[in-house]
């Protein structure tokens, strides 16, 4: 049972809504950086992640159903949660601290890293995620976070720039997965009113 339920979960992740999701954080993250209004990109993460359930009730469980997952993997759930939670946590300490201190570090100004430091920070939460949902397409766009972060930054772009140009291909696959998933998983009940 436990062979399968690990399919399961996997599958239960793979529709392509969390990565719209993500990828449209990012986006917005970036935007508000561009303009200066670093302060409604911060809030951006709060209010998708109260409209994901919705959303996956009305676009995907009635393609797809509902899943009732075993005390074990909930278990397991809440541990991985929790560890993500706490990386997480040390990833933005660090990530501060790096900013804080990036005078003492005496970076030639010309190859900082730090305008990257955003788009690693959110690479650190795609990699958490990908461990969280078991799915490898987020340690993807953690590379491409990654990737963006350190051309960006060596380039000169600032932060929100950086940012954008990784959201874009994220969306683009986001969308691809979550069209995939709609062709192959067609409504067939109206499921519960």
């Amino acid at each position: 049972m436990g062979a399968i339920e690990s399919r399961v979960y996997r599958a239960y992740w793979n529709d392509g809504l969390l990565d719209v999701f993500a990828a449209v954080g990012v986006l917005a993250i970036g935007i508000s950086w561009t303009f200066d209004v670093v302060v409604a990109g911060a809030v951006t993460p709060a209010l998708l992640v109260p409209l994901w359930g919705p959303f996956r009730q009305r676009f995907i469980e009635p393609r797809l159903g509902t899943v009732e997952f075993s005390d074990a993997r909930e278990r397991t759930n809440r541990e991985r949660l929790r560890l993500v939670i706490l990386l997480g946590v040390g990833a933005f300490a660090l990530g501060v601290s790096l900013y804080f201190l990036r005078d003492r570090l005496a970076l030639d100004p010309d190859v900082s890293l730090i305008a990257g430091l955003p788009a690693f920070l959110l690479a650190v939460l795609a990699a958490l995620t990908a461990l969280l949902v078991s799915t490898g397409r987020f340690l993807a766009y953690a590379a491409l976070l990654i990737l963006a972060g350190a051309i960006g930054a060596t380039s000169g772009w600032e932060p929100g720039l950086i940012l954008v140009s990784a959201a874009f291909p994220m969306l683009l696959v986001a969308i691809a997965v979550l069209l995939r998933f709609f062709r192959n998983n067609p409504v067939t009940t109206e499921g519960p009113e």
